[in-house]
């Protein structure tokens, strides 16, 4: 065999190879892996719900003293924010009062109302305190927020002729007694007095403005006695029954029958004012207004005052 023969066929012979090697490394390899799909795009979530809460705000304006009609003058409106320290309904805040004024949708806060027993009388009422002991105040069984009888008894004396007890207010409301009131405990420190459980000493009640006056002559001139009444006991007495008492303030004779009837309004009663000759009740007979004015010369009303054996007649 020639030279260019075996060069050929060491050529052939090399690529062979070449090619085995190449046909066995393809035969070996791993098996390549199949890429995994792309995932599917996902909905889009919806947002989350926007929470309200509610908030008592004012329906109108409301001044300075109002005495608030819930139902009236107020709504629940809805914040995305709660109010620290407000109201969520209406119910705590009927019959309240404003202490400022408020605003229509204003929210309504505590600060803005009255506070104390203020926020506790009806409209016409006062706050009234008198002195009690054990004796006077039931033997301090009588708690706030219950409801009394004032009986007031009367010695004899220079302007009484005889001793004397009855009823003189019938159903009143007791808003504090000693240190306790209708608006809780009063907070007590060391060493304050009161602290130790003293007995009390005042009770305050909620009296008509019209019968305050009774009361503090009554308080002066007599005894009081506190008389505790049932729960749901509405029996009251009729002063219709009776003669009505006179005042120390007479009205004038020009007045125009409106005049006359806004004499009985409680203002005007309370500041005709009352006399301890009227309040006891015997040194003092008041004859029928039509009687009394036949009687009278020049017209007008009398009151025939009897002491002992003597009678004498006053016009007023």
């Amino acid at each position: 065999m020639s030279g260019l023969s075996k060069f050929v066929a060491g050529m052939l012979l090399a690529g062979g190879l070449v090619l085995a090697f190449i046909a066995w490394r393809l035969a070996s390899a791993p098996a390549p892996v199949a890429p995994a799909p792309a995932p599917a795009p996902q909905a889009a979530q919806p947002a989350a719900p926007v929470k309200f809460h509610p908030v008592v705000v004012a329906r109108e304006p409301m001044p300075a003293g109002t005495r608030i009609d819930a139902a009236k003058m107020l709504a629940v409106a809805q914040w995305q924010a709660a109010l620290s320290g407000g109201y969520e309904t209406v119910a705590p805040l009927e019959g309240a009062v404003t202490k400022v004024d408020v605003a229509a949708g204003d929210p309504i806060l505590p600060s803005l109302l009255a506070q104390g027993l203020a926020r506790h009388l009806k409209p016409g009422e006062r706050a009234v305190a008198i002195a009690v002991d054990d004796v006077v105040g039931g033997g301090n069984r009588i708690a706030p927020g219950d409801w009394v009888d004032v009986f007031f008894m009367i010695d004899k004396g220079q302007e009484v002729p005889g001793a004397q007890a009855r009823l003189l207010q019938a159903q009143v409301r007791v808003l504090a007694y000693g240190r306790a009131s209708v608006d809780g405990p009063e907070e007590k420190t060391a060493g304050q007095p009161g602290a130790s459980g003293q007995p009390a000493k005042t009770a305050m009640l909620a009296v008509p403005v019209e019968q305050v006056n009774e009361l503090m002559l009554a308080s002066r001139a007599g005894r009081l006695q506190l008389a505790l009444r049932p729960v749901g006991d509405e029996n009251v007495p009729d002063a219709e029954l009776f003669v009505p008492r006179g005042a120390v303030l007479a009205a004038r004779a020009d007045l125009t029958p409106a005049q006359r009837e806004a004499l009985k309004q409680p203002p005007n009663r309370a500041f005709a004012g009352e006399s301890l000759v009227q309040l006891d009740g015997t040194t003092a007979v008041a004859r029928p207004p039509a009687a009394a004015a036949r009687s009278a010369p020049g017209g007008g009303r009398t009151v025939e005052i009897l002491r002992g054996d003597k009678s004498e007649r006053v016009r007023y």
